[in-house]
Parts: C-alpha cells; sequence; structure tokens
C-alpha cells in the first residue's frame, strides 16, 4: 500500500488534506475484508482507508459494488443488475447514489479552483458528451 495516496482527515490537523507529507502509516489492519485503518504522525488521529469514498462503511466487497456500477452504466437497468448480482434493486441503487455523490463532490473539488461560472461548467460538461460519441 502506498501511503503517499493518502493524507489527513482531520481538520484540526496541520497536514490536513496534503498528500505526500510522509505523515501517514498503518495503524492496523481490522474487519473481514482486512481494511487499513492509517494513522497520522502529525495530530495522531486514525482513520480508515475508506474514508471519503463511496464504499466507506459498506459490507460487500469493493469488486461487487464496482462490477455492479459498470454494468449499471452498460445496461442501464436497476432491476435487471441487481438480479445478475444477487442484490436487491434498492442495494443497487443506493450504490448509485453513493458513487453519484461522490463524482459530485470530485467534480466540484477540481473545478473549484478554476473560478468557472455554473454555464461554463455545463458547455464544459456538453463538449465532453459530444467527444464520448463520436
Amino acid at each position: 500500500m502506498n501511503f503517499e495516496d493518502f493524507f489527513c482527515t482531520n481538520p484540526d490537523c496541520k497536514d490536513y488534506g496534503k498528500k505526500g507529507k510522509g505523515n501517514i502509516a498503518l495503524d492496523r489492519i481490522y474487519g473481514k475484508k482486512k481494511t487499513a485503518l492509517l494513522k497520522c504522525k502529525t495530530c495522531n488521529k486514525t482513520f480508515s482507508e475508506n474514508r471519503g469514498t463511496p464504499f466507506f462503511g459498506l459490507h460487500t466487497p469493493k469488486g461487487k459494488v464496482l462490477k455492479s456500477l459498470a454494468m449499471l452504466v452498460e445496461r442501464g437497468s436497476v432491476r435487471g443488475t441487481g438480479r445478475a448480482m444477487g442484490v436487491s434493486k434498492d442495494t443497487v441503487s443506493r450504490w448509485r447514489d453513493r458513487a453519484a455523490e461522490h463524482a459530485e463532490e470530485v467534480s466540484r473539488e477540481l473545478m473549484k479552483d478554476l473560478n468557472l461560472t455554473q454555464v461554463q461548467i455545463d458547455e464544459l460538461w456538453s463538449f465532453i458528451q459530444k467527444k464520448r460519441k463520436t
């Protein structure tokens, strides 16, 4: 595991949100899925490797969720995806909603320093969608 890809999730830490500072270390492995509990050496707070992702708090393996989301994007049927993956349509809907919320947060974060208006962002996404179709 590359700890340089992680950052402290404690907003009160001086290294909050800063990757590659060398302050993140493995505290321990926990749970059936062998999830890493990471520790910030700056503030001594611990957090899950899944913190801030759509997988945080889920009991389903990441692979199954990702496969379901890929199937949903390809086929577009919540019920069909649920049947194929052996889960309820409500579960597939929750995974979809989590992924969508996370994508919105990432987009917001990436766009905040560009100082774009909502109209400009909409135009950018329209341009991207047109390029995907060709």
